[in-house]
């Protein structure tokens, strides 16, 4: 929101063209090293040698700072070639330089947060990224009027030291804890396990190097796609900063928009990870498939209901948000996604925790293959029109490869009455509802923003109290997630 009214969706534009690319730098640096964190201490304490999780996290951090480190070197050297001659725009190469500093913070952190997701320390994790935000935030309104003047290349540079110094601030303080945390069981009296050097270059080549190309090859199409959607634009007919609004428009202030609530659901399928790793090393087929469905069930119930508000108050987001009625268009067409988009995420973790990261990568791959190939035949025909049907249809294809594959590996039936067709009823009669007592004399004289909330935590009440009497929702659903959200590690 901040962003959007000082640059405008041109400066946005820009700014998720330097994302796009550093993004992809991330990917090589990160990618799959909290998951083979999170796994590799789970291992150590199935195996009964807890005091081997902190020394594994530890050759892992070196691993990951040898990649980083060559990421960043190579990211900063080569900054002004692939602002001119990947994105068309040498006002990025400043950003990406300043950027790039960043890798080797956020890769360490990725080691100690795969650490305390396994020993289900979510309170750090979830306080590390809050300190993170609230220092990038804090910095980068501190720089933007020294700044914005100057333009946008130097306003989206701020934006980007706010950024790197936030990822410092977040590895400090994770450091901090992971050498203050702890591990108060023993080590089993029949226990050798030692972990070595040897064992952890194995563990990661198994978990995070087949994550690690398959993310990058997938993030280097995403890039490839993303310089080619403002390329399309322009064919169709647009000039240079629309092109860059339009874009702008869709990934800098849309899409942030319609992802935000699935905050909660990332939380979770994260914290799934280590849960289903258990339980597939243990072998235990029955809490594998009970804990799939109730995830997927629940996920469900989440996002279809965060479907229908984006679809009913889609002009109230537009307006409060970005005070833009493009950006409610664009909001009310992709709503009808969400359950797709927020459900992919948790499979995806469900996936993972069950060894099926190399089917998982597969499925990315091919996804972003064909959007690449779609966005450079179909955009400079169609413009945002074509663009938004590709979103249409890959979101689609995706999501229902991998929920199938999750499906056959669990052996969960989906139950489409309790799952789809209750909660699409309960979530419209709610909106509904809502829409209804809009026309009350009190509702026109409410701020824009009071309105919005009282609208909002009106219609969850009313879903939550559907779903209950509709059967859908259930005093053992409730405990699930308490359950997940509560356990501890088996040690």
């Amino acid at each position: 929101m901040y962003l959007s009214s000082k640059i405008g969706t041109a400066g946005m534009g820009l700014y998720q063209l330097v994302m796009s690319v550093f993004i992809l730098a991330i990917t090589v640096s990160t990618s799959g090293i909290s998951l083979a964190v999170t796994r590799i201490v789970t291992d150590t304490i199935a195996k009964g040698a807890p005091s081997q999780a902190k020394r594994a996290v530890r050759k892992c951090i070196v691993f990951a700072l040898c990649i980083s480190l060559s990421a960043m070197t190579i990211l900063y050297f080569t900054s002004n070639y692939i602002a001119v001659a990947w994105l068309g725009d040498g006002r990025v190469a400043l950003s990406l330089k300043i950027l790039a500093p960043g890798l080797p913070l956020m890769a360490t952190c990725s080691c100690i947060k795969g650490y305390f997701i396994a020993m289900r320390g979510i309170t750090k994790t979830a306080s590390a990224e809050l300190l993170e935000q609230f220092v990038t935030i804090i910095a980068v309104i501190a720089l933007f009027s020294l700044a914005a003047p100057e333009g946008l290349e130097y306003a989206c540079a701020s934006v980007m030291f706010g950024s790197t110094l936030g990822e410092a601030a977040s590895c400090f303080y994770t450091f901090l804890f992971f050498t203050k945390d702890k591990i108060k069981t023993k080590d089993r009296t029949d226990n050798t396990f030692q972990y070595t050097f040897r064992k952890a270059l194995q563990d990661m080549l198994h978990i995070e190097l087949p994550i690690m190309l398959g993310s990058t090859l997938r993030n280097g199409l995403v890039t490839l796609e993303n310089m080619l959607i403002p390329i399309g634009f322009k064919k169709h007919g647009a000039s240079t900063e629309r092109s860059l609004s339009n874009y702008g428009m869709i990934h800098g202030m849309v899409f942030p928009l319609i992802y935000f609530p699935s905050a909660f659901l990332i939380a979770f399928s994260s914290l799934l990870v280590p849960e289903m790793a258990e339980a597939y090393a243990a072998g235990h087929k029955r809490t594998i498939s009970r804990i799939t469905a109730r995830s997927m069930q629940l996920t469900l119930l989440f996002s279809f209901f965060i479907s229908a508000c984006l679809i009913a108050f889609a002009s109230d987001f537009g307006h409060v948000f970005y005070q833009s009625e493009e950006a409610s268009r664009l909001i009310r067409f992709l709503a009808p996604l969400v359950p797709l988009m927020y459900l992919d995420s948790v499979v995806d973790g469900i996936l993972k925790g069950l060894d099926q990261q190399i089917a998982s990568m597969q499925y990315n791959f091919a996804d972003s293959g064909l959007r690449v190939v779609l966005v450079y035949f179909l955009v400079p025909l169609t413009g945002t029109n074509g663009y938004l049907a590709i979103i249409f249809f890959s979101t689609i294809f995706n999501a229902t490869l991998s929920i199938q594959r999750l499906l056959k590996v669990s052996c969960v039936e989906v139950n489409v009455t309790e799952w789809i067709i209750k909660p699409i009823l309960c979530g419209s009669v709610s909106v509904l509802f809502v829409l209804f007592c809009r026309q009350l004399p009190f509702m026109s004289i409410c701020p824009a923003w009071s309105c919005m909330i009282l609208e909002f935590m009106t219609s969850t009440i009313g879903y939550y109290v559907l779903l209950r009497l509709t059967g859908s929702l259930q005093k053992e659903d409730v405990m699930c997630i308490k359950e997940i959200f509560r356990s501890k590690p088996a040690v």
